[in-house]
């Protein structure tokens, strides 16, 4: 009645990979001439980079929220009009409204939640 199993194919290793040894490295003082120098090439103004992070951030906190994107009010003021719906999702530099309207997020100055979680 005993079988016995056939037996595990095992590999042998012979050679040592040596393709992790190389990092790139950075001191502190170069990182930040890095950031300084892209600070000095950015062609948009601060004003405009620091919006683009804080509406970025009120997306994330949207869609990262435990209840459903679509259930919360928002009201989103772009400089050409403002827009009171609800948002469906987000797609590549867009956001999607359940009126079925695409607004560009760079074009977004602000987004008001109207629903407090």
């Amino acid at each position: 009645m005993k079988k016995e199993l056939p037996g595990i194919f095992k590999k042998n290793v012979d050679v040592s990979h040596t393709n992790n040894t190389k990092v790139f490295y950075t001191s502190e003082i170069k990182q930040e001439t890095l950031k300084n120098n892209y600070k000095e090439n950015n062609q948009a103004p601060a004003s405009l980079n620091n919006s683009l992070t804080t509406v970025e951030e009120k997306i994330r906190k949207l869609l990262k929220s435990s209840r459903y994107i679509f259930n919360i009010e928002v009201e989103i003021k772009t400089s050409k009009k403002t827009y009171n719906t609800k948002i469906a999702g987000k797609v590549k530099n867009s956001l999607v409204t359940v009126d079925g309207e695409v607004i560009p997020i760079v074009d977004i100055e602000d987004i008001i939640i109207k629903d407090r979680f």
